[in-house]
C-alpha cells in the first residue's frame, strides 16, 4: 500500500502549503526564496583539507564547517571579484562546488577503500568523486548513467578529480538487480525526483510538480530501490535519496522497500552511523510519516528529512538500508571484455623509465595497470581491472597519456595535476606574470635548456603540461580551462 496523494493539495496557491502538517510552512518558504550558501568540498585525492583551510585563510575566506561531512565548508567572501568557479582549485579538481546537503548520503554510505561500490544514478558526479576520494582510489567504484549526455559530464568530472578506481557504465538502474546480483558492498541511490528541494537555486523546480510527476517518479524509485537491493551483498549498506520533498517520493518508498523485503531488509538509524547530531533531522522524518497510510506498523522509523529552513540548505531526504538476507538468486551471464586492451609488461616498462628520466617520476605505482585504447593510454587499479562486467563499460580509469611519434607518451593533463605537484625535473615554476599569460592562453619564455614535454608549476600547485623549445614553452592548458579563465 502506497501513500495517498491528496488532489486538492494542488489546487492551493504553493505546493509547499500541503506540508502545513509537519513543519512551519511561511519559514518553508522564506527559505526557499532565498539563495544558497556557497558550498564546496575538498577532493582529498588532491588536497590536505588542512591545506584549504590554510587558502582560505590566505584569501581572506570565511569558512564554515558541513555538520555531516569533514570535507565540507560554507564559503563566504568579502572580495566577490571573481566566482569561486574561476578559482584555481576549482578548476583543477583540487575543490568540487557542491551543495552541503547533497554531501550527507556518501557520508552515510561511508565506503571503505577496497570495496565494491555502486553509485547506480551517478551523473554529474558529485557524490562518485566524493565516494572515490573516501575510498582513496582503492577498491572498485561503478558510476552509472543511462544518458550519453550526463555521461560525458560524469567522467569529465571523474577525470578532473582524479579517479583512477572507476568503471563507468550505460545502464537503466533496474538492470543492476538482475545482472550483477549480490555483486556490490555498498549502493548509493539518489533517485531521480521531482527535485522540490532544489527551489532555492531553481526557481522553476516547483512548477513541474503535479499528481503525475509525483506518481511516475514514486513507481520508478520504486523499481531502482529493489534493483540497488538485490545489487547489494548480504551484510551490505544501501543509501537511498532525493532532493524532493514529498513523502510520495521518499518515506513512502523505503517503506515500500522495507514491506516487499520482510527479514531481508532493514533500516538503520542513522545516528549510529554519522558523529553530526541528526536528531532533528529524524524528528522531522517521523512527522512525514505521520502523513502516510503505507507505514508498516505505528512505531516510528529512522530517516533523514532536511527542510531548507533547518540546516539553511538544500532540502533532502536520506534513508540507510542494510540487506540482511538473499533477496534474488544470482543467474550466471557471460562477462565481456573491456574495450582497453592491457599493455605488455615490457611496453609499460618502457614508459615509466621514459618518465623517470624526464620528470623524476613514473606516475604509476604498483597496484595500478596501464590500458590502450587506440593511441590513448589509461591507468586504472589493478582491483578494477580484475572486476568482471555482464556489459560493455563506457569508460575506466583515468586518462594517462597520449602516445605520439616521437617519445613513449605525453601526459595526460588530469594525470599531471594529481600526481605532477612534487616532481623535480623538467618543470617551469610560474612567475605571477607566466601564469597570468598563461590564462590567457599564451605562450611563454622558458629556461633554453628545457627542451619537449614539461609540465607548469603554479604556487606549488601542477597547473598543467608544456612544451618547451628554444626558450619558448607551448600552452598546453585545456582550452576549457582557458575560456573560463580568460572569461
Amino acid at each position: 500500500m502506497y501513500a495517498k496523494i491528496n488532489v486538492d493539495f494542488f489546487m492551493t496557491t504553493h505546493p509547499f502549503d500541503r506540508y502545513s502538517a509537519y513543519t512551519d510552512v511561511s519559514a518553508l518558504k522564506q527559505a526557499s526564496e532565498r539563495p544558497l550558501r556557497k558550498c564546496l568540498r575538498i577532493n582529498t585525492l588532491k588536497m590536505k583539507v588542512g591545506d584549504f583551510k590554510q587558502y582560505a585563510k590566505d584569501h581572506s575566506w570565511n569558512i564554515e564547517p558541513v555538520l555531516w561531512c569533514t570535507e565540507g565548508f560554507f564559503i563566504d567572501r568579502e572580495d566577490r571579484s571573481q566566482p569561486l568557479g574561476k578559482d584555481l582549485l576549482h578548476l583543477l579538481g583540487h575543490t568540487y562546488m557542491q551543495e552541503a546537503s547533497s554531501m550527507l548520503p556518501v557520508s552515510l554510505l561511508d565506503p571503505q577503500p577496497g570495496e565494491n561500490i555502486l553509485d547506480m544514478a551517478a551523473a554529474p558526479g558529485s557524490k562518485s568523486t566524493q565516494i572515490a576520494a573516501l575510498m582513496n582510489n582503492r577498491g572498485v567504484l561503478v558510476s552509472n548513467d543511462m544518458k550519453e549526455s550526463r555521461l560525458q559530464t560524469l567522467k569529465s568530472a571523474l577525470n578532473r578529480l582524479g579517479v583512477m578506481n572507476v568503471i563507468v557504465t550505460k545502464k537503466m538502474g533496474q538492470w543492476f538487480g538482475k545482472h550483477m546480483t549480490g555483486r556490490f558492498d555498498r549502493v548509493l541511490l539518489d533517485a531521480p525526483c521531482t527535485g522540490q528541494g532544489t527551489a532555492r537555486k531553481d526557481s522553476s523546480a516547483l512548477k513541474y510538480c503535479s499528481i503525475d510527476s509525483i506518481g511516475k517518479n514514486a513507481k520508478l524509485q520504486r523499481e531502482l530501490l529493489e534493483a540497488a537491493v538485490h545489487a547489494t551483498k548480504i551484510g551490505g549498506r544501501i543509501v537511498y535519496s532525493t532532493c524532493t520533498l514529498t513523502p510520495e517520493e521518499n518515506e513512502d518508498v523505503v517503506f515500500s522497500a522495507l514491506n516487499k523485503f520482510p527479514g531481508q531488509l532493514e533500516i538503520v538509524d542513522p545516528s549510529t552511523i554519522t558523529d553530526w547530531d541528526c536528531n532533528q533531522a529524524i524528528k522531522d522524518s517521523y512527522l512525514g510519516q505521520e502523513s502516510l497510510e503505507s507505514r508498516i506498523t505505528d512505531h516510528k522509523t529512522p530517516m533523514l528529512r532536511i527542510w531548507p529552513q533547518t540546516y539553511d540548505s538544500e532540502g533532502f531526504f536520506c534513508a540507510v538500508l542494510k540487506k540482511t538476507a538473499p533477496t534474488k538468486e544470482a543467474e550466471k551471464y557471460d562477462l565481456i571484455k573491456l574495450k582497453e586492451e592491457v599493455l605488455p609488461k615490457g611496453r609499460i616498462k618502457e614508459i615509466c623509465e621514459f618518465l623517470e628520466m624526464r620528470f623524476g617520476k613514473s606516475f604509476k605505482n604498483k597496484s595500478e595497470v596501464l590500458l590502450q585504447s587506440n593511441l590513448r593510454l589509461w591507468i586504472a587499479t589493478e582491483d578494477v581491472f580484475k572486476f568482471k562486467l555482464p556489459c560493455a563499460n563506457s569508460g575506466i580509469g583515468l586518462p594517462f597519456g597520449k602516445v605520439l611519434s616521437k617519445s613513449p607518451v605525453m601526459i595526460d593533463h588530469d594525470l599531471a595535476t594529481l600526481r605532477g605537484s612534487d616532481i623535480s625535473d623538467s618543470v617551469i615554476d610560474l612567475s605571477e606574470k607566466q601564469w597570468k599569460d598563461l590564462a590567457r592562453g599564451q605562450d611563454i619564455d622558458c629556461d633554453p635548456d628545457l627542451l619537449g614535454n614539461i609540465l607548469l608549476r603554479y604556487n606549488r600547485i601542477c597547473v598543467s603540461r608544456g612544451r618547451a623549445r628554444d626558450g619558448r614553452c607551448k600552452n598546453h592548458l585545456p582550452r576549457w580551462m582557458v575560456q573560463i579563465l580568460s572569461g
